[in-house]
């Protein structure tokens, strides 16, 4: 593994700051700084990359959304990058994460003695992005009336929409490409189409693992966990219980706004790691930060968060539970096949571009199954 790990910070008052080392012997100058920083920045888009600096195989991790921040990792003669690109991803992942909340809290050495890790996004998290960016959410809503649109088109309706002149199309749909919702691609080398091959559906379950757990192995909190969660989910008076299933036309609607908090809450790293924890079972904070290297105040802070936003619930205890169960879900978008059919038939869209449409469609959900 690495010879030496340092985190870097681009500071606005303060220029280079090297917030962490390890091992605290671990010397830099000024140069190196500058050719690791800017050197990583020359691809921003590549989230790990390997380098060669003063004789020295440096890795850095850094992402679009924290551009101030690098996790480096100096690599040993024996130390392959290939083999290992996702492990350093991975640390590089949690240390900037723990960084950006405080980088006291970044205990570098147990996180490489343990390979720590905060896993690449899933689709659950990069589903749950496209919710966050309002554009790419107008984008959506656009696409679920049409099934597919010109990318022309498509950015000047955008632009009326948010009444702007200067909309990038290209920024509204790349967390929509991310998680595998639409495909761009030029038909008969001409024009753009953007096509919608799944819908996503934002929710809160019931935490069934969790449950079972309990009601399995700990009888002494699977009573009052169980009422919780019926107080939520139970219509008890009638229609006061949460169901998702209404139909819902008003973009106002609280669970069409439930949908925003949803996916904010999956799209926090730091929270998500917390979520997939209590999906398992109830955990108390220490055991949550025992077994996820998370920091103990970080896990409590993120729980606090969770309870505010009706997610997790602290029993009599101390034990904390999942109480609802933030979802995402895909699904094959059946109900624009009518639009699409339509649109052909009254000649707004060619019939060769609906066929590619339904080609996508097929290949898509032909290699899901």
């Amino acid at each position: 593994m690495p010879a030496a790990v340092f985190i870097l910070h681009l500071d606005e008052m303060q220029g280079f700051v090297v917030e962490k080392r390890f091992p605290s012997t671990f010397s830099l100058n000024e140069r190196i700084l500058n050719l690791v920083y800017y050197g990583h920045h020359e691809q921003p888009g590549q989230e790990v990359q390997l380098h060669n600096i003063d004789g020295r195989r440096i890795v850095t991790f850094g992402t679009q959304a924290r551009p101030d921040w690098l996790a480096c990792f100096v690599l040993s003669d024996e130390t392959d990058f290939g083999p290992n690109k996702e492990v350093f991803a991975g640390m590089g992942r949690l240390m900037l994460e723990l960084a950006a909340e405080d980088p006291k809290l970044v205990d570098v050495g147990e996180i490489v003695r343990r390979r720590q890790v905060i896993p690449a996004p899933s689709q659950e998290q990069r589903c749950a992005a496209t919710f966050t960016s309002p554009s790419s959410t107008l984008v959506l809503e656009r696409l679920e009336e049409l099934g597919l649109e010109r990318s022309a088109r498509l950015a000047i309706w955008l632009r009326d929409e948010i009444h702007a002149q200067d909309v990038n199309l290209a920024d509204a749909v790349r967390p929509l490409m991310d998680a595998e919702i639409v495909a761009v691609e030029m038909f008969q080398k001409t024009t753009e189409v953007v096509y919608l091959l799944a819908d996503v559906f934002a929710y809160r379950a019931p935490p069934v693992e969790a449950l079972r757990y309990a009601e399995e192995n700990m009888p002494d909190v699977a009573e009052q966990y169980a009422q919780l969660v019926k107080e939520f989910f139970s219509p008890d008076p009638p229609a006061k219980g949460y169901n998702p299933t209404i139909p819902v036309d008003d973009p106002n609607s609280p669970i069409v706004e439930d949908r925003r908090t949803i996916a904010g809450l999956l799209t926090k790293s730091l929270l998500y790691t917390v979520i997939r924890y209590l999906r398992e079972r109830p955990q108390t904070a220490s055991e949550i930060s025992q077994t996820s290297i998370l920091p103990e105040r970080i896990v409590n802070r993120s729980l606090w968060e969770l309870e505010t936003e009706r997610v997790a619930a602290r029993l009599d205890d101390g034990m904390w539970v999942l109480v609802t169960d933030p979802r995402i879900e895909v699904f094959m978008p059946e109900f624009v096949l009518p639009i699409v059919a339509r649109r052909v038939s009254e000649k707004e869209i060619g019939a060769e571009l609906g066929k590619r449409y339904l080609e996508l469609l097929t290949e898509k959900w032909s290699e899901s199954r």
